[in-house]
């Protein structure tokens, strides 16, 4: 099987229970997907005994996720960095108090399996995006676009989760999954 594209980036606003489970307050759009990097770092021991390894162990610790996307709408940048956007003016203020909220974060990679498209949703738990650097060149005699890519680092849940994935047939099934994790929890 080839990976063959990326679409449908989502997130939303996390509110984690001291239990580990999360909430989030419904599916957005941070843009259009451009590209998309996840590191994953591990924990690793082993214990030697008798000239020999005896156990060893790797575990999940952390790691970052670096998404390039089309427009760094103001709204969007104000959601994930946790800066004010004013309601009269639209501008958006960014204070060194700011502290950037836990989101949730997904993602649908088109893959090709003996032939067929198939649609596989990565979905991050618990992410925190940081301020993005800037790069802007002039017009020249040729037009080259710029983009926008935020990079987060990627933790745990208290209950240990920090991704889950599926594949489905078509894209709307994808589609519709991966906004299910970002769901509102509905009030009891």
């Amino acid at each position: 099987m080839a990976k063959i594209g990326l679409t449908n980036f989502r997130y939303s606003l996390l509110t984690e229970a001291k239990d580990g489970t999360p909430s989030y307050a419904g599916p957005l759009t941070p843009g259009k997907a451009i590209s998309c990097s996840v590191d994953i770092s591990n924990n690793d021991a082993t214990l030697y005994a008798d000239d020999s390894i005896a156990e060893s162990d790797t575990s999940f610790q952390g790691g970052t996720v670096t998404m390039g996307i089309d427009d760094e709408d103001t709204t969007t940048m104000a959601n994930l960095l946790g800066h004010s956007v004013n309601s009269e003016t639209g501008a958006m203020t960014r204070n060194v108090d700011d502290i950037a909220p836990y989101v949730g974060f997904g993602r649908i990679i088109t893959k090709m399996v003996q032939g067929a498209y198939k649609y596989k949703v990565e979905f991050l738990y618990k992410v925190k995006f940081s301020e993005p650097s800037q790069e802007d060149n002039t017009k020249g005699d040729t037009v080259e676009f710029g983009t926008t890519e935020m990079e987060g680092v990627v933790s745990a849940l208290a209950n240990g989760r920090w991704s889950e994935t599926a594949t489905f047939d078509t894209k709307a099934e994808a589609v519709t999954f991966l906004e299910s994790l970002l769901a509102p929890t509905p009030s009891v």
